[in-house]
């Protein structure tokens, strides 16, 4: 299909192509979603057709809730239930449960990034218990870091570490 002028050489000859793109976010899958690329026949170039915008975002958001119900899965397989969770960051009751559960309610972007602070650093909830007092923040980073290189260090023999 041919419509328009090239916003770039100024010709007739703008076809509409579609290509597909992978997105993700952590800790979630990757989608696949197809999206429409205006394409000039004469000089070649291609921009994206205005539509893709809302097609992104809709998909990305959908990542985003699946990306939430897998943190906070993974958070309560650790052990960590939401109403601990809650107490720790001192949120509302049934906040989490809100983020996790109900089609109608997603989380902020801050909110978001607090979950995957939390689920890459779990034992970032320990320091929230303790009101985040540094002393205490910084002795809980020393034995994760301790607990993480000795754990990395038993994985290698002797003879490879030297």
């Amino acid at each position: 299909m041919v419509n328009g002028i090239c916003s770039y050489c100024g010709k007739d000859g703008v076809s509409i192509e579609e290509k597909e793109i992978e997105l993700s976010q952590p800790y979630s899958g990757t989608s696949k979603i197809k999206i429409k690329e205006r394409v000039c026949s004469h000089c070649g170039f291609a921009e994206d057709d205005a539509g893709n915008d809302a097609v992104i975002l809709q998909e990305l958001s959908l990542l985003k809730k699946d990306s939430m119900v897998k943190m906070m899965e993974s958070l309560n397989s650790m052990g960590l239930t939401t109403a601990s969770m809650e107490r720790s960051l001192e949120l509302p009751a049934r906040t989490l449960a809100r983020w996790k559960n109900e089609e109608a309610i997603s989380p902020s972007a801050a909110g978001i990034a607090l979950m995957r602070i939390i689920r890459t650093y779990p034992w970032i909830l320990a320091v929230a218990d303790k009101q985040f007092d540094p002393e205490v923040a910084r002795t809980i980073l020393l034995q994760q870091s301790a607990s993480e290189l000795m754990e990395v260090g038993n994985g290698y023999s002797n003879d490879e570490m030297s």
